[in-house]
């Protein structure tokens, strides 16, 4: 801008020379060696106009130059906020991302520890919340804190710097610790820290805890540090409801878990051993009266209940571990099955894999779920010797069959009766997008297949 300016000037004392130089030749101003007084006067007119108007030029160009320095650092300034904002905003999406990742309470809050002392670039941090009974403030999460002072930090409302954060719900600073009477001293002298900034976490609307950011020399806090925190501060608060939600989720799945396990237990296994009970009883008035013939028939009934019951037991049992397929997949989970169970049972197994076996959590899910219901129906219901499980993947398909050879079914007729089982297995393999088959007759055995496309 100032380079076009220069030359427009320049080309305007060219065309006032050019000017002079017309007037000359066409005679309109003679110099000659006696020239027209009012030939001086039009020369000094432009001369004074031509000064003038230089002078202003420049003193316009300085002007300019002064408003361009000016909207320079103007722009300078904003683009340094704007980058400040677009750091602080990768920042907190980093944290999401971190947060996300851990849905269990103990894991979120020393999660949020960690990535709020990162953020800050602090030497320390802790996180403090309310006891079971919301009397005082205990250290749940620390970075960089001895155990034995995290162990003794314990504030009452109101009590040092945390206290009173938690009563007013506004975040507090301390730049300087050796100036500030305020802080708790034995967690300064224990820590040795010299600076720090402490701000409530809020859930459901109410404080549920503090968190301090401590630094080891003096700080200055800036602008940002605090607008970073305290935005942190809400992501936490959501962050620590979620895993509060999902912990009470998983508390009412496991009593849910606990009483349909108390409900089969009761419907199986203890009705088989009140059987047992009932045909050893029958057994002892036999022998008694002398017929060994119905004494060895009642002997053989009661041994095939010993044996439901004890298929009950091992089912049960093996239900209450914790789940292999949740910490190591399909293929293990169904191995882990067949050795626990119908191995024990005296059944004869055999798992066959076929191609490479790579699905989405989802589906893996769901075909467990389908060849457990399946090997269950096996042990009550099909007196099977063997089963077998054949686990297929190729480029089109991922194929599922449990196959044994027991009594077998007509799968109408038992629709008929009553096919919870069956009727629960079909839905989970439709939920997934695959295809559901029973194949079997009475006397023949049976097999389920599931069969899914590979998008």
């Amino acid at each position: 801008m100032v380079n076009m300016i220069q030359t427009k000037t320049g080309h305007f004392l060219q065309g006032i020379l050019w000017g002079l130089t017309s007037l000359q030749f066409t005679g309109c101003i003679a110099f000659d060696s006696e020239p027209h007084p009012v030939s001086w006067w039009i020369l000094g007119g432009l001369g004074l106009a031509l000064l003038g108007g230089t002078i202003g030029g420049l003193l316009g160009i300085r002007k300019f130059n002064r408003r361009l320095n000016h909207m320079k650092v103007d722009l300078d300034e904003r683009a340094a906020q704007v980058e400040q904002q677009r750091k602080e905003l990768e920042s907190l999406y980093r944290a999401d991302d971190e947060l996300r990742r851990h849905l269990h309470l103990d894991d979120v809050l020393q999660s949020l520890v960690n990535t709020a002392v990162e953020l800050l670039h602090a030497d320390k941090g802790s996180l403090m919340i309310w006891d079971e009974k919301k009397e005082r403030l205990v250290a749940r999460a620390a970075y960089g804190f001895n155990p034995e002072t995290v162990a003794k930090i314990s504030i009452a409302p109101g009590q040092g710097l945390a206290g009173r954060v938690a009563l007013s719900g506004e975040p507090a600073i301390v730049e300087d610790t050796s100036l500030n009477g305020r802080v708790t001293p034995f967690i300064i002298e224990s820590e040795k820290l010299r600076a720090l900034m402490q701000v409530p976490i809020r859930v459901a609307g109410e404080v549920y805890g503090v968190f301090s950011a401590d630094y080891l020399q003096p700080h200055h806090f800036t602008e940002e540090q605090i607008r970073l925190l305290t935005a942190f501060a809400q992501r936490a608060g959501l962050a620590i409801e979620t895993a509060a939600l999902y912990e009470s989720e998983e508390q009412i799945a496991i009593m849910q878990e606990r009483n349909r396990l108390a409900r089969d237990l009761h419907d199986s296994v203890t009705q088989s051993l009140y059987g047992v009970s009932l045909y050893a009883e029958v057994a002892t008035q036999l022998l008694k009266s002398g017929d060994s013939e119905k004494v060895n028939d009642n002997l053989q009934e009661l041994k095939g209940m010993a044996l439901d019951a004890l298929a009950e037991m091992r089912l049960l049992i093996y239900e209450l571990r914790p789940s292999v397929f949740e910490q190591e997949g399909l293929i293990a989970a169904l191995q882990a099955r067949l050795d626990a169970v119908e191995g024990r049972l005296g059944l004869e197994t055999s798992f066959v894999i076929e191609g490479e076996i790579s699905l989405p959590p989802r589906v893996e899910e769901g075909l467990y779920r389908i060849a457990q219901e399946a090997l269950n129906n096996v042990l009550k219901h099909a007196n099977a010797k063997t089963v077998a499980i054949t686990l297929a993947q190729d480029a089109n398909k991922i194929h599922l069959e449990v196959a044994d050879d027991g009594a077998g079914f007509d799968p109408v007729q038992a629709c008929e009766v009553g096919c919870m089982g069956l009727r629960n297995m079909k839905e989970r393999a439709h939920e997934m997008g695959a295809e559901f088959e029973i194949i079997s007759q009475v006397g023949s055995g049976a097999k389920v297949i599931v069969r899914r496309p590979i998008p």
